[in-house]
């Protein structure tokens, strides 16, 4: 038994018609990926200054829940940053998106771990020895430095 039929009259009637046809280039080159990934790495070295302050609340024991409102954000931003790198189009871009993903996944992990560390210092002394041991971002940051350098040069 069949639910829908369609009338025989209709059957080979076809109302439509095309006005417009639509090419799609997915695979071809975008012609800003420098830009993009200059973009990105330009805002991540000004987030560096303030994520290196956060770290300093955090070491110092500020309050937990005033240091997460601005680590949380900043965490974030490094992580979205990271998944708006263009791909890589020849051999000198990939290195430097290879670059720029893996210094801006560590800013942001940095900062993720450091409010679990302040969160949990309570627990044992191990973790407040973590605790003194944040000291800015190290040599990841150097790396994204040199590498804004690279890209506005």
């Amino acid at each position: 038994m069949r639910l829908f039929r369609r009338p025989a009259a209709h059957a080979d009637r076809v109302d439509a018609r095309v006005i417009s046809h639509a090419v799609s280039f997915d695979d071809a080159p975008d012609p800003d990926a420098r830009g993009r990934l200059l973009r990105a790495v330009a805002e991540a070295v000004v987030l560096q200054d303030e994520a290196i302050a956060v770290l300093a609340d955090i070491r110092n024991r500020e309050p937990l829940d005033v240091v997460a409102q601005r680590a949380g954000p900043l965490a974030r931003r490094f992580l979205a940053l990271r998944q708006e790198l263009p791909p890589a189009e020849d051999a000198v871009l990939a290195r430097q998106c290879a670059t720029a993903s893996v210094v801006l996944d560590h800013h942001g992990r940095v900062l993720v771990h450091g409010l679990e560390l302040l969160a949990a210092e309570w627990r044992s002394e191990r973790i407040a020895d973590q605790l003194e041991r944040l000291d800015g971002l190290g040599a990841p940051a150097e790396r994204l430095d040199a590498l804004y350098a690279e890209l506005t040069h």
